[in-house]
């Protein structure tokens, strides 16, 4: 998926922009995401998030500590999407999943994390999950 599509996708996801978003991902998805929305200055308190965890060999702490630091940012009832690998159903769809994984120099296992658990553990009410390009890509939005 090229990341002027993921960035339509999560773009759709957040909704009606009343304010500046701030961007965590890799440099084409942000870039894409720049030209879509208003994006939050370094340490300025934000609208929303939009957090990318694709390609990212990110241990759990790490990602927590992203996740708390973002919430500290946007304020409560916020939109936070966050973007990671996901596992498709089918054995197919799975095995060609893998291969962008592997490329990444990522584990399969890395494609199983349970990111919209983690975020309502964190205490994040989460509102959707939609998955894209093939079920490889899991988005979540959730309110901080």
């Amino acid at each position: 998926m090229s990341a002027a599509r993921l960035a339509a996708r999560v773009a759709e996801l957040l909704g009606p922009a009343s304010g500046a978003v701030v961007v965590v991902a890799a440099p084409p998805l942000a870039a894409a995401l720049a030209s879509r929305v208003a994006l939050a200055g370094d340490g300025r308190p934000a609208w929303g998030a939009v957090v990318s965890f694709l390609g990212e060999p990110v241990r759990p702490a790490d990602r927590q500590r992203a996740l708390h630091a973002l919430r500290a940012r946007v304020g409560e009832g916020g939109p936070v999407v966050v973007v990671d690998h996901n596992q498709p159903r089918a054995v197919w769809r799975r095995a060609l999943a893998f291969g962008p994984l592997l490329v990444a120099g990522l584990r399969p296992a890395r494609a199983r994390y349970p990111a919209a658990r983690e975020l309502a553990a964190l205490g994040f009410a989460v509102e959707r999950l939609r998955l894209a390009a093939g079920e490889r890509v899991q988005l979540v939005r959730a309110r901080a």
